[in-house]
């Protein structure tokens, strides 16, 4: 039986796009004072992808976990058209606006998403990386979860979701030492999945042990003011070897410690501020897919005006016309998801993902 929405998940989604808003989108306010206070905050703006790594792990996580243990078990088939259905749609509408806009010359950075490897490529839009870990990660937890549950159990699948967490910070640190430009182990899959192992794990802890969940949930203040203290110091942080070494570890700890410690607390009717961040975590997926493209699309019509009218103005678009998307592609898209019954299991790789 389905749990209801958790909606502080929301909220979470809601600041972490926010987050990359502010990083993308940068605008001055036309105070010098006020401008200073956001500077840190905009800097590292780059961990709310981590954030968002570590729902992603979490929701699929417990999608999988849930279809291993039901009957009939786990289908393929149904993951990847469910998968498919929630963020093709989106995806592939900016890549034709890309190519409408482009023509010819916007086939050599529209073929790589398309194809899910331009984490991979140079000269694709360069804020599109993170879903092709996305949809790396789903290939790799639909074909290998079901297989290590069958052997191993769920003492298996912890032992697997362990490894990335470690392995994937050496593999930063070996690579950075051998001369692997930083942007290359921000952006490729090997050393990316840790964040979504984490929230992979906190779903596995949630059904095999949640005993651990409670006793951090316990200590709430004390994870969020961990997670503040790691988040603050990737602020001070400069060195682009230390960010995307270390750093990378330290943004999923902090962002995993967030899940865990704000994960099924209620949004109350009268905190305002969280139903509006929970509003637009309801737009995110499409908020990130498009506001570049929307943000230049603002930066050709905005009118003159006083520095803080224009990032209205420019936050305004985007976030209407991601809006828009949502109500007109995204939704209607995810209706068409079939349902749990009527796709029986098929072949591994029959609905690939690239």
């Amino acid at each position: 039986m389905s749990q209801p929405r958790d909606r502080m998940l929301d909220v979470i989604r809601g600041a972490a796009i926010l987050w990359v808003l502010l990083f993308h989108l940068r605008v001055a306010t036309g105070s010098d004072a006020l401008d200073g206070v956001i500077r840190p905050l905009i800097d590292v703006g780059w961990v709310g992808v981590d954030l968002f790594f570590v729902l992603s792990g979490l929701l699929v996580g417990g999608m999988v976990f849930d279809q291993l243990d039901a009957p009939g078990g786990f289908s393929r088939r149904r993951f990847f058209a469910r998968r498919m259905l929630r963020l093709w749609p989106v995806l592939y509408l900016y890549l034709a606006a890309l190519l409408v806009a482009g023509g010819r010359d916007a086939w050599p950075m529209v073929l790589p998403v398309a194809l899910h490897v331009q984490n991979y490529a140079t000269g694709v839009p360069s804020h599109l990386w993170s879903l092709a870990v996305e949809e790396h990660f789903y290939l790799a937890a639909a074909l290998g979860i079901p297989w290590v549950w069958r052997r191993g159990g769920a003492r298996g699948l912890a032992i697997v979701l362990l490894v990335p967490l470690a392995g994937c910070l050496v593999l930063r640190l070996g690579a950075l030492a051998a001369g692997a430009a930083p942007v290359a182990v921000q952006w490729q899959t090997p050393y990316r999945m840790d964040a979504l192992a984490a929230g992979m794990l906190i779903a596995w802890s949630e059904r095999h042990a949640p005993a651990v969940l409670a006793w951090l949930q316990a200590r709430r203040r004390g994870c969020l003011a961990v997670a503040a203290l790691g988040f603050a110091s990737l602020a001070a942080v400069r060195d682009p070897h230390v960010r995307f070494g270390i750093g990378l570890t330290v943004a999923w700890m902090s962002s995993a410690l967030v899940v865990v410690a704000l994960r099924r607390l209620p949004v109350p009717r009268r905190a305002v501020p969280l139903r509006s961040l929970a509003w637009l975590g309801g737009i995110s997926y499409a908020a990130y897919v498009w506001h570049v493209g929307l943000g230049r699309l603002a930066d050709a019509t905005t009118p003159a005006g006083a520095p803080l009218a224009v990032m209205a103005w420019r936050y305004g678009i985007v976030v209407a016309g991601s809006a828009l998307i949502v109500r007109w592609i995204e939704r209607p898209f995810l209706r068409l998801r079939p349902p749990v019954s009527r796709l029986p299991d098929a072949r591994p790789g029959a609905f690939g993902i690239a």
